[in-house]
């Protein structure tokens, strides 16, 4: 019966129904960051992929405008007056100069007064690697606005990370570990080579650096350790925290650095940074 006529055409009509049915089915794949998108597409909160914008009121940060479903910089604005640490974007909206960090801290240590975030260099930032009671969007947000500002929404951070020519990272397209403080920036490799990816090969006496250690680390815009050093929570409406930039102790900091890569796996050393809307300068 196997060899059947009927059995024959009945067999093949039920593998082209389930090549069919396989063939129809779109399967949506989890994003980390726009490299894991197509085309204009970038990683959108909740971790899937389509268009960031596609008119400007799809922004969701002060200034920014809808090009080529990218939401950036318009900066043909007005000028602000920031509040203090804050530095203006292109007249649109404030973001603090360096990551934030406690009252209190100096060039060895965190600190501990919570009272508010304040920008300032030389410090060790505000962070946290518990994954219990660390860093969360809720400490930096009530932080940050008792320092009369707020949290940075996604959309501000990323276009202040990849600058009016939109890069990978905010000193460029290609990773250097010699730029930003990560993972690869301190290797222990013979005759002391620091090359991309040098810590897997050798190892490296990785740590957190006090704000601005690294001057070409530079958005720019005088936004300073965008890429590493610590993690960035940023305003997020999901229920999920979102941090962004990576940190000094990222195994890829290739991939975790990047301005498009945003984190919701908990990562370790998580701080913040905080915005603020300005006044119009006088």
């Amino acid at each position: 019966m196997a060899g059947h006529p009927a059995w024959v055409g009945l067999s093949a009509t039920i593998a082209s129904m389930v090549l069919a049915g396989v063939a129809g089915c779109v399967v949506k794949q989890h994003c980390f960051g726009d490299e894991d998108c197509p085309g204009e597409q970038s990683c959108l909160e909740g971790g899937e992929c389509g268009f960031e914008c596609v008119v400007a009121e799809d922004c969701d940060g002060l200034g920014l405008v809808c090009e080529h479903h990218h939401c950036v910089l318009d900066c043909a604005g007005r000028q602000l007056e920031c509040p203090e640490g804050a530095v203006s974007i292109c007249g649109q909206f404030c973001v603090d100069a360096y990551e934030a960090s406690r009252v209190d801290a100096n060039e060895l240590g965190g600190g501990s007064d919570e009272t508010m975030a304040v920008s300032q260099p030389g410090v060790i930032p505000w962070y946290s690697a518990d994954p219990i009671s660390g860093m969360n969007q809720a400490i930096a947000a009530a932080a940050c606005a008792a320092a009369g500002k707020r949290l940075c929404t996604a959309s501000e951070w990323e276009a202040v990370c990849r600058g009016l020519d939109r890069t990978e990272y905010v000193y460029g397209d290609v990773y250097d570990p010699l730029v930003c403080n990560g993972i690869d920036t301190y290797c222990t490799c013979d005759g002391g080579e620091i090359y991309p990816h040098c810590y897997l090969d050798c190892g490296a006496d990785f740590h957190v650096e006090p704000t601005g250690s690294f001057p070409a680390c530079d958005s720019g815009f005088g936004v300073m350790d965008v890429n590493g050093n610590v993690w960035e929570v940023v305003d997020s409406t999901d229920g999920l925290d979102h941090y962004r930039g990576g940190a000094y102790n990222c195994r890829d900091s290739e991939k975790l650095h990047a301005c498009g890569y945003e984190a919701t796996w908990n990562p370790s050393a998580k701080g913040f940074r905080c915005c603020a809307d300005g006044e119009p300068a006088r």
